[in-house]
């Protein structure tokens, strides 16, 4: 089991600076996280990558698995993230809206995948925000582009890594519930 975690750590997580997730207060491990999950859109996303690593690709089947997930996931993670287990209602809110996410269930994906998942309801200055997986990019859409993206059919290029190999999840994304 050992080996996995190391495997998914080395997956989601390809800065070597980032390897220090178990808790070395020398490094800006804690800093890096947190300039990655700087809101709770991005969290949501983070966390629904986090959920498709661990269980093989798949996506939660629903909100109360989902939190589910959160809640039991590694508390010195969450709190790198400023997740708040004992509040995940206020993550699964806008900061700009003050409305609950909508979210998309069962959204498969994997290395490389970026999907959005995470939708503002009513956003700001007719713009909501949607979150993608596989990465830490948040847009800003209007009223089209939102309604293709949360049928699932907006076209989102995977982010590109090296030799123009797609990237897996992005630095910051969290590993699994390892407690």
């Amino acid at each position: 089991m050992y080996w996995l975690s190391t495997r998914l750590l080395v997956a989601i997580i390809p800065a070597a600076a980032l390897l220090g997730l178990a808790g070395c207060s020398s490094d800006h491990t804690a800093q890096d996280v947190a300039a990655m999950n700087k809101s709770n859109i991005q969290r949501v996303a983070n966390m629904y990558t986090a959920f498709q690593t661990y269980r093989g690709g798949h996506g939660p089947a629903n909100e109360s698995e989902f939190k589910s997930f959160i809640a039991n996931f590694d508390a010195e993670k969450l709190t790198m993230m400023g997740i708040k287990a004992d509040n995940l209602n206020a993550m699964f809110t806008s900061e700009r809206d003050g409305q609950p996410f909508k979210v998309r269930y069962n959204v498969g994906g994997g290395r490389g995948s970026v999907d959005a998942v995470a939708f503002e309801q009513t956003g700001k200055d007719g713009k909501r925000q949607v979150a993608f997986t596989g990465n830490t990019k948040v847009d800003e859409v209007d009223e089209p582009t939102y309604q293709q993206l949360w049928a699932g059919k907006g076209k989102v290029e995977a982010p590109v890594g090296p030799k123009g190999r797609p990237n897996g999840p992005p630095p910051g994304a969290p590993v699994g519930p390892n407690k």
